[in-house]
């Protein structure tokens, strides 16, 4: 079963220009994923919508030795704190929902973190996959994610529920839906990547209990021009290379 690679550097991501869609208000909303972790970074981002320096972020999620972050409005709130062995080099799900001012985050179908949370998720920045805005090695998720799903208006689960293996489908409420056959939902037609030899669509470990298959990466694009993917495709392509700066890690 194939799956979205990231090699968890700064060259390899997923970028979704700022858009209104990307802005979640102060309305219900849900984000979703199954990844499999493999970096050793210091702060790797699944995903955020801004970064911590120097720019304004107004949601995110990192995992820093372990401690699972929610990010909102550049606070980060400690949701868990996890041993290596439960989140990496295996598939976890996550998902992050809203529903009438409370924030809850659920990890594999149980709720471990909630929030009042009555926040106007607004601001004008990029939205960035395995990384931030701002990329950086430290921020860089790398392994695999089976997809990614940001939905604008609807909180998919209110309660405890069964992780599903199976791939999920795009609702009339689906912002993004990113997985190896291409990208859906309203914006799924502005993705972009910074594609340099460093991001592929590979055939990874299937979500447990499949059996597992083998971790092989297929040849990597490396079109280094703008590349905008129509809905349910996702070509290779890549933006510009990445600038050279310096940035202080958060301290937690």
């Amino acid at each position: 079963m194939s799956s979205l690679y990231f090699l968890g550097n700064s060259t390899s991501y997923i970028s979704i220009p700022n858009n209104a869609d990307l802005n979640f208000g102060t309305g219900d909303f849900t984000v979703e994923w199954y990844q499999y972790q493999t970096d050793s970074n210091s702060f790797p981002r699944i995903f955020q919508k801004g970064s911590y320096l120097p720019e304004t972020l107004s949601i995110g999620v990192s995992i820093e030795t372990g401690v699972v972050w929610y990010w909102r409005n550049s606070i980060a709130y400690s949701v868990v704190t996890l041993a290596s062995s439960a989140y990496k080099n295996k598939w976890v799900h996550f998902a992050i929902c809203r529903s009438s001012g409370i924030t809850k985050v659920y990890m594999d179908g149980t709720s471990i973190f909630s929030l009042a949370d009555t926040y106007d998720y607004t601001n004008t920045q990029d939205m960035v996959v395995s990384n931030e805005t701002v990329r950086s090695n430290p921020a860089s998720f790398g392994g695999y994610l089976y997809y990614f799903h940001y939905i604008k208006g609807v909180a998919k689960y209110t309660a405890n529920f069964t992780a599903s293996t199976a791939m999920v489908t795009a609702i009339p409420e689906t912002v993004l839906l990113l997985t190896a056959d291409g990208a859906s939902g309203s914006l799924g037609n502005t993705i972009t990547t910074n594609a340099v030899g460093t991001f592929a669509i590979t055939p990874g470990p299937a979500p447990a209990p499949a059996p597992a298959f083998p971790v092989t990466k297929h040849s990597l694009f490396t079109d280094n021009s703008r590349v905008y993917y129509k809905t349910s495709s996702l070509a290779p392509g890549g933006i510009g290379g990445v600038r050279n700066y310096r940035r202080k890690a958060r301290k937690t």
